[in-house]
């Protein structure tokens, strides 16, 4: 969410052909196995920076000092000033902190605590590889911007994927390929710009933001182009019931997946089988 090239607001992966599978059959991913490699992370609520964005900070963001459109972006030192604009050296980041924290993980990524300043400033100096980011990554890490508004707060980890399924038929930023964000897009005056009546058609509803989407669980996929495209990101250290401040503990990490191809099961958007434990009570199997 802070480096502005990225035109989707998060990084995924790229699409994977699923052979067989054809538009209006659906694919069954099941998650075999999610592995946080980060060993620290940082979040909070923020606030949307006036002059950064055309319309909507996640996809369409703009430099407040050159006015280039998804502007590439240097880091200079540490904290929320640190992301500057490479052709002119405006702080361009879209979002800032109000209160957040940092925080970091045991070695079997169980627990997480949120630390102090001094060592919240330490991993911001080598924010990457405690981030474990990506090889092929362009993103900034937000480790960069240290916050520790929040200090010795433990929790456990339950990761989970924001963002798992299948391409939409429609270039959308990936953060909007979604039953409610993607409301966003109608008539909005950028480039992602589209009808109300294509967001059912196009989108897959990949980005679930669900913490169920977790190790164990199962969800079925449209097929909305050739070869269904299974892309995935976003991945969270844990979260609650919602995203309350608009995101949560994202990081790095490794997923297993195994896939089905299910023929002329014609779906709008996804269905999730949630591993039991998940289920309220109630609607556990007998």
């Amino acid at each position: 969410m802070i480096t502005p090239e990225i035109r989707g607001g998060h990084e995924v992966t790229h699409p994977v052909a699923v052979e067989g599978a054809e538009v209006g059959d659906a694919i069954a991913i099941r998650i075999r196995s999610i592995v946080v490699t980060s060993a620290a992370t940082s979040s909070g609520s923020d606030t949307v920076m006036a002059g950064r964005h055309n319309g909507d900070p996640f996809c369409a963001a703009v430099c407040p000092g050159c006015g280039i459109e998804w502007p590439h972006t240097r880091v200079e030192g540490i904290g929320p000033t640190s992301i500057r604009c490479t052709n002119c050296g405006a702080d361009a980041t879209p979002f800032i902190f109000e209160n957040a924290y940092t925080m970091a993980f045991d070695e079997e990524r169980q627990i997480g605590l949120t630390i102090g300043r001094a060592a919240a400033e330490g991993m911001a100096c080598n924010a990457s590889k405690v981030m474990a980011v990506p090889d092929n990554s362009i993103q900034h890490p937000i480790l960069l911007f240290a916050p520790s508004d929040l200090v010795g707060v433990a929790t456990r980890l339950r990761p989970f994927l924001g963002q798992l399924g299948t391409s939409p038929s429609k270039l959308i930023p990936d953060s909007h390929n979604a039953g409610d964000f993607g409301h966003f897009l109608v008539d909005a005056p950028h480039a992602f710009s589209i009808s109300k009546d294509e967001i059912a058609t196009h989108i897959t509803d990949g980005h679930l933001d669900d913490n169920t989407v977790r190790e164990g669980a199962i969800v079925i996929c449209p097929v909305k182009v050739p070869a269904g495209g299974i892309y995935m990101g976003d991945i969270h250290a844990m979260q609650g019931d919602g995203e309350i401040a608009g995101h949560t503990a994202d990081v790095a990490g490794t997923v297993t997946l195994e896939v089905s191809v299910l023929k002329g099961l014609t779906i709008d958007g996804p269905i999730l089988f949630t591993v039991p434990e998940d289920l309220p009570h109630l609607a556990r199997p007998l």
